[in-house]
């Protein structure tokens, strides 16, 4: 069987000295450790075509070959991790993979020794992505991140068809929204949420290069104020930065 997806891999680790999952449809769905896990019913045949897992369109579970399949799984995935990682290190002294993280490069030592993100930052977009996760929401064509959309839109009734745990992602990511500047909520969401790289988020706007480099960092900055995460800033510097996130707007996008 090619590599499987980090999701599937986190679907069979779930059934394994679990109850199985069921079908809901679209989606199969199991818990583990109190989290909803879910996965895609075409890949969930695939599983069960390769003998990863048993299982029918109804119900699926482990077998007793699902362990060493998931050993295999991971230890390839190491290897391939491995083969493709572009390390650097990170202003705390962490060795960062810049491969892995939309955000990783932006935080590693440039050539003077600074980097443009601060660890905060960089901690903030990563609570971020684990939240979009857990909302298991899929990126737009269009640029429309409302607090509608990401709570569910017209649909309070529709949250309890994406599960609790989605429905509060949602919710949260909503709240977060109203809490950013508009352009920031949307550069934040794209570049740390769906993994836009930064070229593609300022060819869909229309701005000028290195722009969404600029608010993707004033948005990580006013995105860890509101999740407590700081780091010691005073003068002028802080002052420009609250005065842009209070309301005003870059020339540039006016």
């Amino acid at each position: 069987m090619p590599r499987a997806s980090k999701a599937a891999l986190r679907f069979v680790r779930a059934l394994i000295g679990g109850e199985g999952a069921e079908s809901e449809g679209e989606v199969f769905a199991t818990v583990a450790n109190g989290a909803r896990v879910t996965l895609p019913a075409p890949e969930v045949r695939d599983l069960v075509g390769h003998g990863a897992i048993d299982g029918d369109d109804r119900a699926c579970r482990a077998n007793t070959a699902t362990a060493q399949w998931l050993k295999r799984q991971l230890l390839d995935a190491d290897a391939f991790a491995a083969q493709h990682r572009v390390e650097a290190p990170a202003p705390d002294g962490a060795t960062l993979n810049l491969a892995e993280s939309p955000l990783a490069r932006l935080a590693a030592a440039g050539p003077e020794g600074e980097a443009f993100l601060r660890p905060h930052q960089v901690e903030a977009g990563e609570r971020l992505r684990r939240l979009v996760e857990r909302a298991q929401l899929q990126p737009r064509l269009t640029m429309s991140y409302s607090g509608a959309h990401t709570a569910g839109g017209t649909g309070a009734s529709h949250a309890a068809e994406i599960g609790d745990m989605a429905a509060e992602a949602r919710r949260t990511l909503a709240d977060l929204y109203r809490q950013l500047p508009r352009d920031c909520a949307e550069v934040v969401l794209d570049i740390c949420g769906f993994g836009k790289g930064l070229q593609q988020v300022e060819t869909e706007r229309g701005w000028p290069r290195r722009s969404a480099k600029l608010v993707l960092r004033i948005g990580l900055d006013r995105l860890a104020e509101i999740y407590g995460l700081s780091e010691a800033a005073t003068g002028a510097e802080i002052t420009r930065r609250r005065a842009w996130m209070d309301g005003a707007r870059v020339a540039m996008f006016g």
